[in-house]
């Protein structure tokens, strides 16, 4: 076990934000409250189920917050061990949408879905099926089984028409696994798509070859009860296509720089809910400012930069470990040595990852102290 600090010390409910330590991750309630309103509305008015990706906040109590107040509807996991973090604190219907490969693992998934009331799986051709089922009969377990199509993301997936059939088949053909139906994952509509028109025409196109798919399996005497898609960017799209049963975002109610700068005509900076807190820690030129948020305070895993949150006028430029450049030779007002920064974060999910705890503020105020409990659990 590493060794307690003071800064473990947890803030006190009720503090104000401005008497945080920082760089500390903080998530605005009621806007991450309006974004889950705004997604569990859209799921209600086109008749599809919202269930939410977990890997962006990785705490439990958040995962059965979403699922409540989506009716219901359960959460989906990238690992196996985020499935057992949020198995074990109370969450009952999982989808783990990944592949699990290895005799050990699938024990373990085999032990995931034993504790709950309804789970699934992802596989994509006979090298993921035939060991999970191997593993189910051993252990007499039945195992819901989702097949993910590659609709143009170029990731994992069979491909879509006689191949996918191929597969369902064979899923089916297995006494221990029951066919629960399709993944079709369209995240490559995000780097192609730049306007609200190409957003639409793109997630139609992903969407009309699902439905090709689903139709040569239910042709073929498979049905096809279920088809999961769309993340954040794309689920308000590909959602309204009448093959859609499910849609399965993750960084919704947080937003961040990524989905600010790929989707303008949908998020704006009132829609980021989680940011972190940074102070001035020099002020060395009159155009140079540094504060304490850099990359480990502040993922850089992708080329956007962190944004401030409730300033035009600075601009984040450069970032060690600890140091973050700000540029503010545009600044309408001077910085000094204490201040305080707001900022977007440049990608919500490995910005969490990064920290044990963060927290949760209302009108300023601290409200709730969230664990990323699923932090680490990359098996």
């Amino acid at each position: 076990m590493p060794s307690a600090t003071t800064d473990e010390v947890a803030p006190q409910l009720g503090a104000s934000k401005d008497e945080l330590e920082t760089p500390a991750l903080t998530v605005d309630m009621a806007t991450m409250e309006a974004n889950v309103e705004e997604y569990v509305a859209f799921a209600d008015a086109h008749g599809v189920d919202l269930r939410s990706h977990v890997k962006t906040h990785k705490n439990p109590e958040i995962a059965r917050w979403q699922s409540e107040v989506a009716g219901g509807s359960g959460i989906v996991c990238q690992t196996l061990s985020e499935a057992e973090v949020m198995a074990t604190n109370g969450v009952d219907d999982i989808y783990l949408s990944y592949m699990v490969v290895g005799e050990r693992k699938l024990e373990r998934l085999v032990w995931v879905a034993n504790k709950l009331d309804r789970f699934a799986t992802t596989v994509d051709g006979p090298d993921t099926i035939r060991p999970l089922q191997a593993v189910a009969a051993d252990r007499n377990a039945t195992i819901g089984v989702i097949l993910e199509v590659d609709v143009g993301l170029h990731r994992t997936g069979v491909a879509p028409g006689e191949p996918a059939l191929d597969a369902a088949q064979l899923i089916a053909d297995q006494p221990n696994l029951e066919f629960r139906g399709l993944l079709a994952y369209e995240a490559h509509v995000k780097s192609n798509a730049e306007t609200r028109s190409e957003y639409e025409q793109y997630c139609a196109e992903a969407m009309d070859v699902t439905q090709e798919t689903v139709e040569r399996l239910e042709s073929a005497g498979v049905a096809v009860p279920e088809v999961k898609v769309g993340g954040t960017a794309t689920s308000m799209y590909s959602g309204t296509h009448p093959v859609v049963t499910e849609i399965n975002p993750g960084m919704y109610p947080f937003m961040d720089v990524g989905e600010l700068e790929h989707r303008p005509f949908d998020v704006d900076k009132a829609d980021c809910a989680a940011t972190v807190v940074s102070t001035v820690i020099s002020t060395p030129t009159d155009d140079r400012a540094v504060v304490d948020a850099g990359s480990k305070a502040l993922s850089m895993d992708k080329p956007q930069r962190p944004v401030p949150k409730h300033r035009d006028d600075i601009a984040y430029v450069n970032a060690s470990e600890e140091h973050g450049w700000l540029d503010t030779s545009e600044s309408e007002t001077t910085l000094a040595v204490g201040d305080r920064i707001e900022f977007i974060v440049p990608h919500v999910c490995t910005t969490i990852n990064l920290y044990d705890r963060f927290v949760g503020t209302r009108d300023g105020r601290v409200e709730e102290l969230w664990e990323v409990q699923a932090r680490g659990k990359v098996t």
